[in-house]
């Protein structure tokens, strides 16, 4: 990074609000649009922090300070006193765009993203040096900036799914990868259950090889009726629509292993076993061996369940369930 001798070329001054352009963007790292959390500070004790502003051919561009010249102009003021930039080159003044917003707070994924982008497009050479980013407080390993700088390319509600931690950075990264529309889908989806990592993998998963078992767009698939009733539903809760989205998604993807659930589960149901016995399916309903668990505190418990188990052997939907598994639960045992 340059010395700060060499960065320094402004001078400050009163500038009009009108002769600043708010639509010009490009020097822009924060997230945050609104200005209202400003008003009353600035409203009350002035523009501490003189905004840095670049003199142009028509007018001045907007280094940093964009949310409060934004508050300033809603407080009606005709100017304002800025940090003018006279001959920086466009990487100096994306240096100076960054360290304003990264030395004073923690940046989110999508400024640091944005920030490394701002970098690399302004940088003679096309990559900015490992120590600019390092001095301004910037990841600088290689495959996790690639991988950084792909965020704010993405669709605007997967970035807003990434601002409010509906989606985390592996997710974003994973859908960033899809079509824009699908990846879309997939943020809506996840800012509305509001789930973790390993079951937004899973649902991602089941999608896509529901798509492609069938031959259909994934997008069909995340909006199909019942899934979208269900999202819906103002009678559930988030925790209960994810679990009914994985169920349908299950169902559809395994249809005869989400039989066989249903079946094992109606057995079980049938053996009425109490709180003292627990029966567990073979895993993923495919295996063979099943798990009772039995749970007591006194010889006089140990003896009711060893009578229990003796029905239990008896019984004729606990037979079913043995001979049955092969066939999901479905087939009654013979005599």
């Amino acid at each position: 990074m340059a010395s700060d001798g060499e960065l320094t070329d402004e001078c400050a001054r009163f500038i009009l609000l009108a002769d600043i352009d708010p639509r010009d963007e490009r020097f822009r790292i924060t997230t945050r649009r609104g200005s209202d959390d400003l008003h009353h500070s600035i409203g009350r004790l002035g523009l501490r922090v003189a905004p840095l502003l670049l003199s142009g051919t028509s007018g001045f561009i907007i280094v940093s300070g964009f949310r409060r010249i934004a508050a300033c102009r809603g407080l009606g003021w005709d100017s304002i006193r800025a940090r003018v930039l006279q001959t920086s080159s466009p990487y100096e003044c994306a240096l100076k765009a960054i360290a304003a917003n990264s030395l004073e707070r923690p940046l989110n994924l999508i400024e640091i993203s944005r920030a490394l982008r701002l970098l690399d497009r302004y940088t003679p050479g096309g990559q900015a040096p490992a120590e600019d980013a390092a001095a301004l407080g910037l990841p600088t390993h290689a495959g996790m900036t690639a991988r950084l700088k792909t965020l704010c390319r993405l669709p605007a509600v997967v970035q807003d799914a990434v601002l409010e931690e509906a989606v985390s950075f592996a997710m974003a990264c994973e859908i960033g990868r899809m079509p824009a529309g699908l990846a879309a889908g997939f943020a809506r989806l996840f800012r509305e259950l509001k789930t973790g990592l390993n079951k937004q993998r899973e649902i991602v998963t089941l999608v896509t090889e529901i798509a492609h078992r069938e031959g259909i767009d994934p997008l069909r698939v995340l909006a199909e009726d019942r899934l979208s009733d269900m999202l819906a539903a103002q009678d559930l809760d988030r925790n209960q629509k994810t679990r009914r989205l994985r169920r349908l998604l299950r169902q559809r993807r395994f249809p005869a292993l989400a039989a066989a659930e249903d079946n094992f589960h109606s057995l079980k149901q049938r053996l009425a076993l109490g709180d003292n016995l627990t029966l567990a399916a073979p895993r993923d309903f495919e295996g063979t061996r099943f798990a009772l668990t039995l749970n007591f505190e006194s010889l006089e418990e140990v003896g009711r369940l060893r009578a229990k188990l003796d029905d239990l052997a008896g019984h004729p939907d606990f037979r079913t369930l043995l001979t049955g598994k092969g066939r999901g639960f479905g087939a009654a045992s013979g005599p």
